[in-house]
């Protein structure tokens, strides 16, 4: 057997851990829309301030730039600390709510100087103060579209927060000018705002939405690669990822681990009688069976054909593999009904124990591959341990 062994989701609802950490690290990792957006707001807070003289806007400039700095250095600690190993969801919901708070004061301060430079009088050069406001909101809402990390929720809440106060105070301006083409300017640079920010949210939404399709369909198309088409067991290459797993944990613990190769009984003749659709029905019966007598710690794989391996861990004594594997063989051995017929077949096992037998998967499974052989030859319906020692001389501890 060892011979062979080489080497969608809905926009709605919570997604899976794996895409939500990475949703969120498409929404930590950019450093550039924030840092922009900070010195846009800068330039033109402090352009607004020098020109009228106000101090209200400089201490909401200012501060406005402290949230843009802050959110780099948050982009900054998550990089880091992405870096120094996997983030777990409960991590990335904190980095997640940190970034929404940082949005929601800077979308506060963009929103809070606009409307005080649209209120606090008509200046002679009164086209600048509107071009400025526009300006902000405009980078503003682009800085949410190019961020596919931007929730719809995230996005609204803050354009809301931004363009609400800008849009009022498009309103006062027009209600307190007495031209006509004025006014009608005022009117139509509210109503322009407000279209914008509502396309804003719904660009935002649908980019939102297809990063999280695109992320299932990868989690999908990893996992498709991970397990075997039939049974739904891991296939090879999970199974070296779990063993490699397990083998890891033993060095903190004190214990083992067991492999267990296993062949079915008398499926070449269950197929070669009642055909392959018979055969794949009873493979994935027998796959429910199997699966019901392990752990969720411990690993079953389909290698191909009626061979399988489990990966037995956390064990003392080898007696506990020895028991695992008498346990499978009879809850395989029961009869099976299928389109009417009761099938019987059985099963044979080998066992190598870790460390004891080695610590790579490839010599684990040749000895395993071994036993098994001899537990056929001897008494099939059998298992048999690597060394065919007598159980109690073999305690691992």
């Amino acid at each position: 057997m060892w011979r062979r062994f080489e080497t969608s989701t809905a926009a709605a609802g919570p997604l899976p851990d794996a895409a939500y950490v990475e949703l969120i690290d498409m929404l930590m990792r950019p450093i550039l829309p924030p840092a922009f957006m900070g010195a846009t707001l800068t330039a033109v807070g402090l352009l607004l301030a020098s020109r009228k003289h106000d101090a209200l806007i400089l201490v909401l400039t200012l501060l406005a730039a402290l949230v843009c700095v802050a959110c780099v250095g948050f982009v900054l600690a998550y990089r880091r600390r992405a870096a120094a190993g996997p983030i777990t969801r409960a991590e990335a919901r904190r980095w997640e709510r940190l970034y929404d708070a940082a949005v929601y004061a800077y979308a506060v301060m963009l929103g809070a100087i606009n409307a005080h430079a649209l209120t606090m009088g008509h200046p002679p050069d009164s086209a600048l103060v509107p071009m400025l406001a526009c300006t902000l909101a405009f980078v503003f809402g682009s800085g949410a579209t190019s961020n596919v990390g931007f929730g719809p929720r995230l996005c609204r809440n803050a354009l809301a927060l931004s363009t609400g106060p800008t849009v009022a105070g498009f309103l006062y301006r027009a209600t307190g000018a007495a031209d006509p083409h004025i006014v009608a300017a005022f009117l139509l640079e509210a109503v322009l705002l407000t279209g914008f920010a509502c396309a804003v949210v719904q660009w935002a939404s649908r980019n939102h939405v297809t990063a999280r399709r695109q992320l299932m369909t990868k989690l999908d198309q990893a996992a498709l690669a991970r397990r075997d088409a039939l049974t739904g067991l891991a296939n090879r290459v999970h199974l070296r990822e779990r063993f490699e797993d397990s083998v890891a944990a033993l060095g903190a613990e004190d214990g083992a681990l067991a492999i267990h190769c296993l062949d079915l009984d008398r499926f070449k003749a269950v197929n070669d009688l009642h055909g392959h659709l018979v055969g794949d029905a009873l493979l994935r019966m027998a796959t429910e069976r199997l699966v019901g007598t392990l752990r969720s710690e411990d690993t079953a794989a389909r290698l191909g054909g009626d061979e399988f391996v489990i990966v037995q861990t956390g064990i003392r004594h080898e007696d506990e593999a020895r028991l695992l594997a008498h346990r499978i063989i009879r809850v395989l051995s029961a009869p099976y009904e299928i389109d009417g017929r009761e099938i019987r077949i059985g099963a044979s096992i080998g066992v190598a124990l870790a460390p004891r037998d080695g610590l790579a998967l490839e010599i684990l499974c040749e000895r395993a591959d071994a036993a098994l052989y001899r537990a056929k030859r001897d008494n099939r319906g059998g298992v048999a341990l690597c060394g065919d020692a007598p159980p109690s001389s073999l305690a691992i501890s």
